[in-house]
């Protein structure tokens, strides 16, 4: 398999209408050690991420190219490249610190958003958005949705 994990998170009832737009896990295949250790040092013991601007202080390849990041506190989780138009819930980016790629979807109201992660594959990005667009992995995403187990919100 190309992709290895996933996460679903949404904007919680109590994060709507903040200034920054929150995501916290809801469910999750929870075998990604990087969010899972997130998650244990969390308050709200899930993961969780805000969706911003890039700041001043991203790489100037990132800025160039990504309008948008998620980050936790004022670590960069990742950049958020959006290279096609016709497909605008749908970016990529790699998971600072890890060799890992990641495609995201977010849904048409941008209150969800869907993390599939391919480990490994941190400089073929561009490779495995082809493929996501494509749909040449729709077998794998059904089956990462549906080993998904929910994480607790309350």
């Amino acid at each position: 398999m190309i992709l290895s994990d996933y996460y679903r998170l949404e904007i919680l009832p109590e994060n709507a209408g903040k200034k920054s737009m929150r995501y916290d896990t809801t469910a999750s295949t929870g075998r990604y050690t990087k969010f899972e250790e997130m998650a244990q040092k969390s308050r709200v013991n899930r993961f969780f991420v805000n969706y911003v601007k890039i700041p001043d202080t991203f790489s100037s390849r990132a800025a160039s190219k990504a309008e948008m990041a998620f980050t936790k506190s004022s670590c960069n989780i990742s950049s958020v490249f959006i290279p096609n138009v016709n497909y605008p819930q749908v970016g990529y980016g790699d998971i600072k610190g890890t060799t890992d790629a990641v495609v995201f979807v977010f849904s048409a109201d941008y209150k969800q958003v869907e993390f599939f992660i391919s480990r490994g594959y941190k400089f073929k990005q561009k490779a495995l958005y082809s493929l996501f667009v494509t749909r040449q992995l729709d077998y794998e995403i059904k089956q990462l949705r549906e080993a998904a187990k929910p994480v607790l919100t309350v």
